[in-house]
């Protein structure tokens, strides 16, 4: 792996297999592809990160607190545990990653596509979920939800076994038949 200074990142460049040094003032990054790279820093505190894709990194326990990600893509990642809390997100997709014990609590999350991701476990309170929040083929088993408004958010092609809401943030929540008895059970609904 090549070691590189983060100061020294360009626009419209792909990184494959840099270790990039430690950044000490705002990060800005645009229109930029990092494919199996690794970070001395963990902190990416009020980062804006913009038209990137992230390809095969760990950001396992990073923290993007209060962070701007604009059309990023985060593809074969692991954000085991990372925090997104008080983030705005827009046309933004996660794939293949695993994103269990994630934090996107007061975020603000618009057309935001998940496909074949795990979720378990993650926290979405309070969460603006605009144009959309759609899951294929990923899990959701206890993802927490609560005092967020549901509406536009489509599980209906994904799995849980259990989420956590407020009764009165469900309306337009999209989910599937199978589904439908596991939120039913929350209200003391028996189905036979």
């Amino acid at each position: 792996m090549i070691n590189k200074e983060f100061d020294d990142i360009e626009e419209e460049n792909t990184y494959e297999n840099i270790n990039f040094s430690s950044m000490r003032d705002k990060i800005r990054v645009s229109d930029v592809t990092f494919v199996n790279c690794t970070f001395d820093q963990n902190n990416f505190k009020n980062s804006e990160w913009l038209d990137c894709t992230f390809s095969g990194i760990n950001f396992s326990n990073f923290n993007f607190e209060n962070s701007v990600l604009y059309r990023t893509e985060f593809k074969n990642c692991n954000l085991l545990g990372t925090d997104f809390s008080g983030n705005t997100w827009k046309d933004n997709t996660i794939e293949n990653s695993r994103a269990d014990y994630a934090t996107f609590n007061s975020s603000k999350l618009t057309n935001t596509h998940i496909r074949n991701s795990n979720f378990n476990e993650t926290y979405f309170r309070e969460v603006a979920f605009q144009k959309g929040f759609v899951a294929k083929e990923s899990t959701f088993n206890h993802a927490d939800f609560l005092e967020s408004k549901l509406t536009t958010v489509d599980l209906s092609s994904s799995d849980f076994d259990d989420i956590i809401f407020t009764p009165e943030n469900i309306k337009g929540l999209i989910i599937n038949q199978f589904q439908a008895h596991i939120l039913l059970s929350n209200f003391g609904v028996i189905i036979r």
